[in-house]
């Protein structure tokens, strides 16, 4: 486990103002929101490494102390979150941690309504396995990395005849990663979209790209990995044919060479359909896109999603499904695959107390297999939760979880379980 004691965040956003001749706008009315948080939770696990064998019982208490900030202006506008943690184990299962989770995102107005810049930063905790997501691991800190993401983006909006707006710029990239866990890149990409309004409910767009990425794995003493070049072109529509229901869908093709020779191409598209049955809000999507993979340089991920949301008088039901697959595209070769399934329903108690059931399964199929734990292919997850609402902010939590890891759905053999129990109290100032 690693301890992390400075957080860049928002560090790109403030060189950019230091280092931009700002033009000068009449004074106009600012309204700015600052809440500060502090939170305090106890978990107790009865498998904290996640073991088949010789389980570890543990105590964790988690103080975080966090801000959330919010500035708007006609040509300044800044959200800023951050969340320090404090982490401590009374069985010594692991060192004590200082954790920071941050962001920043702000775009500032040079020319009004024609020149701009979006400046954001991120830093996070995440997991090395792109097919899983850090918040829905029952383990704080296994297989985990940290990772900061800064970007920035001068761009023009040129708003041409009739009801079509075309957006030329530029955005810079840096992805990087703590310790030796993860490959660093920095992109440079040069970006073309037109978008055309047909009808207030029908619109058209097209757009091109240029990318030049390059990569280093986070350890600098090793070798250097893979850059490439890659041309994106595309063409989409988005068409509301119903109040609060919707259809929309783009395809393109990305053209993508590498330095050391290697050249691919491969269709992407993102399409969907949102329809309102009278308060059942039904989603069905379909996306291929590059996605940010800690281990590898360039992972394309085509993905099959849909939902089903129904509004209750004091609550909510949603069923949720999809499929995932992710693939390296230098080699061509798919790496690993994702299938989930999950059921939800939250229901308001009392006027202030809330309790919500999860019930989640999971299918993951690797390319190559270690003999880790945590190569499972089977993940069956329960939750169960309690949310009370005092007055001024205050609010008390209890969260039960159940994960049952599996080799295979109808047999316990090498399986391992996890059972945790977190109460949690949290005041918004």
């Amino acid at each position: 486990m690693k301890s992390n004691n400075i957080l860049p965040i928002a560090c790109l956003c403030m060189n950019l103002l230091l280092a931009v001749p700002l033009t000068v706008f009449p004074a106009a009315a600012a309204d700015t929101a600052f809440a500060p948080s502090l939170s305090v939770s106890e978990e107790y696990t009865d498998n904290i490494y996640e073991q088949s064998a010789d389980k570890r019982a543990e105590y964790t208490t988690r103080v975080s102390p966090g801000a959330t900030f919010r500035y708007t202006s006609p040509f300044w506008m800044w959200d800023l979150f951050y969340t320090f943690e404090y982490r401590t184990y009374a069985r010594n299962s692991g060192d004590d941690e200082y954790n920071h989770t941050g962001a920043a995102k702000g775009t500032i107005t040079l020319i009004d309504k024609f020149l701009f810049i979006d400046a954001s930063d991120t830093y996070q905790r995440v997991t090395l396995d792109v097919s899983r997501n850090a918040a829905t691991e029952s383990s704080l800190f296994l297989n985990q990395t940290e990772q900061n993401i800064a970007s920035v983006s001068p761009y023009l909006l040129w708003r041409l005849r009739g009801d079509s707006v075309l957006k030329t710029g530029y955005r810079f990239t840096d992805t990087r990663y703590s310790g030796t866990n993860g490959i660093d890149k920095q992109e440079q990409r040069g970006f073309s979209d037109l978008t055309h309004e047909l009808t207030s409910r029908f619109s058209l767009s097209a757009g091109y790209s240029f990318t030049r990425l390059d990569s280093s794995p986070a350890d600098t003493d090793q070798q250097l990995f893979a850059k490439y070049d890659k041309h994106d072109i595309n063409g989409g529509f988005r068409y509301e044919y119903a109040d609060k229901s919707f259809l929309s869908g783009q395809i393109g093709n990305s053209w993508q060479r590498f330095d050391n020779g290697t050249q691919t191409h491969y269709l992407f598209w993102n399409a969907g359909i949102s329809h309102d049955f009278d308060g059942i809000v039904v989603v069905l999507e379909t996306k291929v896109a590059t996605t940010e993979d800690p281990l590898a340089v360039s992972t394309k991920e085509t993905s099959y999603t849909g939902k089903i949301d129904k509004l209750l008088a004091r609550g909510a039901l949603g069923l949720s499904g999809g499929y995932s697959e992710y693939v390296n595209t230098e080699t061509g070769s798919w790496d690993r695959r994702k299938s989930t399934v999950t059921a939800m329903c939250r229901y308001e108690i009392l006027q202030n107390l809330t309790a919500a059931l999860t019930a989640t399964g999971e299918h993951f199929e690797w390319k190559v297999v270690s003999n880790s734990l945590i190569d499972r292919p089977y993940r069956l997850t329960g939750v169960a939760g309690f949310n009370y609402a005092l007055k001024d902010g205050l609010t008390i939590g209890l969260t039960g979880t159940y994960t049952d890891n599996r080799l295979d759905l109808d047999r316990s053999n090498g399986s391992y379980q996890i059972s945790k129990a977190v109460v949690e109290v949290k005041k918004v100032f």
